[in-house]
């Protein structure tokens, strides 16, 4: 079976072979059928350089694992905020992952991949489309090779794994290609213009728009601004209230249905404490100017996101050294794109927490913006040298690990493709098998995809009843409650050294809680501490 070590240089450079053809067939775009091969090779040149990454299945990010044991859970227990809360991590997120499951797959690292895989896609494919009816076909194809090598070149743990931006971002760009719609057809003359009805594209925008922060209530200002700016391309008076009618109807329509959800099956109270209330003191981690402060530092600590900006700013400065000034009024536009970067670095930056996969929000504005100076800029006689610029960071980075033959891979994989199972888990299935509820004090929600077995608590982990808070005692006294009424098989206390942030037993182990430490103690027994991480099963008399 197929298997990468460190340095698969003759796999790597055929990508870039392939990188550097879709280069050339930005310049030879009088070709039969050059829109489809350039899409189709650029589709293949994503899959391929990230197939060392799809077959290592293993955790790459602590997230991941969180996630795919929610799908665990959700597939035995599917209602969200009874069985299952993801924190900031938006249910959408979750029940995808369920998905591959009805087609055989296995809840592992790989097939949470793949579907992340296809949010990549799809996200490259929609902001190409935007481009085009934004723009012309040769700044959208121009325009899309810094976020195409960025997301096929990259082996930053924080843009390759299946993280929760992926699917908010996908809704972000399908909300800019409807968005893009109408400005089409607003700014086409009437005789040329493609039949697009206003009211339904309005709509279903709003549908979107409205469904993306049961992904990641994160991307609620980059959905805002799209929704505006709906209404400010579509502006006529006398069609004003249709419009926002049919935007603000369309926005409510899943929000709607997933309260109606909530009420039916007695979870509205924990919708609204646990994601609403939950996410709102989250988001209160950092000011707007602390935000800005920090960004220099938060970009610098992505490699890979540096390469896409430099990327962004080569062809860019190329663009307005080697071509020709188009001067076009397009106020709205550039509006568009500016509040869009902002709204995006904010989202990125608001929580205070500078995780890496937080820049995935970003990718797309900064790549708007580097669409939107070529436009003003473009020479086709310069499209050769303006699509290499794009590349050349890229391939400068790799020619430079090749020489220093530093490894290229990250993720070195067997031939045995199987999710690992540590000592601990091997511990638990002694007791236990999949179809019964397992509950983690701590942080190693690996345990659950190690196992297969759901959560026996809403959450996975226990950072939110440990660490002080306004609402640790609503996510203490709700983890009680769930293992009182789920009577979990299997409890097991991983704080210390391999838990993620929980590694101080003296105040952070269930023994520091009383409440816990009476329950534990009434109803488990210890079986054994592997690896730091102590295993606990029900006692069988009840």
């Amino acid at each position: 079976m197929l298997s990468f070590d460190d340095f698969p240089v003759v796999y790597f450079m055929l990508g870039y072979v392939l990188a550097a053809v879709i280069v050339l067939l930005v310049y030879w775009n009088k070709l039969r059928f050059q829109e489809a091969i350039f899409l189709l090779l650029s589709g293949i040149l994503v899959v391929v350089m990230r197939l060392p990454i799809l077959i290592f299945n293993q955790e790459i990010n602590p997230d991941e694992s969180q996630m795919i044991a929610h799908a665990i859970t959700l597939r035995q227990f599917p209602i969200y905020w009874q069985s299952v809360d993801g924190t900031t991590i938006g249910p959408l997120d979750n029940y995808i992952l369920v998905l591959p499951s009805f087609l055989g797959c296995f809840f592992d690292y790989t097939s949470a991949r793949l579907v992340g895989l296809m949010c990549v896609l799809g996200s490259l494919w929609f902001f190409y489309k935007s481009l085009r009816n934004f723009f012309n076909d040769s700044v959208a194809q121009l325009a899309l090779l810094p976020p195409l090598f960025l997301v096929a070149f990259t082996q930053d743990a924080d843009f390759v794994h299946y993280s929760s931006e992926q699917l908010p971002v996908l809704f972000l760009n399908i909300g800019l290609w409807l968005l893009s719609r109408l400005f089409e057809n607003d700014k086409t003359p009437s005789i040329f213009r493609k039949p697009v009805n206003t009211s339904v594209g309005l709509f279903w925008l709003g549908l979107v728009l409205g469904m993306s922060p049961f992904a990641k209530i994160q991307v609620v200002p980059q959905a805002a601004v799209l929704g505006l700016f709906a209404l400010v391309f579509t502006f006529r008076p006398q069609h004003l209230f249709k419009n926002a009618g049919a935007l603000i109807a369309g926005a409510l329509v899943f929000p709607l249905l997933t309260i109606s959800w909530a009420v039916a099956f007695g979870v509205l109270d924990d919708f609204w404490d646990f994601y609403v209330l939950g996410n709102l003191i989250y988001a209160g981690g950092s000011t707007v100017l602390g935000s800005v402060l920090r960004l220099p530092a938060f970009f610098a600590k992505s490699p890979a996101f540096l390469l896409f900006l430099v990327s962004i700013g080569l062809v860019s400065f190329m663009g307005l050294v080697t071509g020709k000034y188009q001067r076009k009024r397009q106020t709205n536009l550039m509006l568009l794109v500016l509040l869009g970067l902002l709204a995006s670095l904010y989202a990125a930056t608001k929580s205070g927490n500078d995780f890496g996969h937080y820049l995935n929000f970003c990718i797309y504005p900064f790549a708007l913006v580097g669409a939107l100076f070529l436009s003003k800029i473009m020479n086709n006689q310069r499209l050769v040298w303006l699509s290499a610029a794009c590349f050349m960071p890229f391939a400068t980075a790799f020619g430079y690990k090749v020489l220093k033959h530093q490894p290229i891979n990250a993720y070195v994989s067997t031939t045995d493709h199987r999710v690992p199972v540590s000592g601990v888990s091997r511990l638990i299935l002694k007791y236990a098998n999949y179809n019964e509820r397992l509950v983690i004090w701590g942080w190693m929600c690996r345990y659950h995809v190690e196992t297969q077995m759901p959560q026996g608590t809403a959450e996975n982990h226990s950072e939110r009843c440990i660490y002080p808070h306004s609402m640790r005692e609503k996510y203490y006294q709700r983890y009680l409650n769930d293992l009182i009424q789920n009577r979990p098989k299997v409890f097991v206390d991983a704080v210390g050294p391999n838990s993620l942030w929980l590694n101080d037993r003296t105040t952070q182990a269930h023994e520091a809680f009383a409440d816990l430490k009476i329950l534990i103690a009434k109803n488990y027994h210890l079986v054994g501490e592997v690896e730091s991480t102590r295993v606990y099963v029900r006692n069988t008399e009840e």
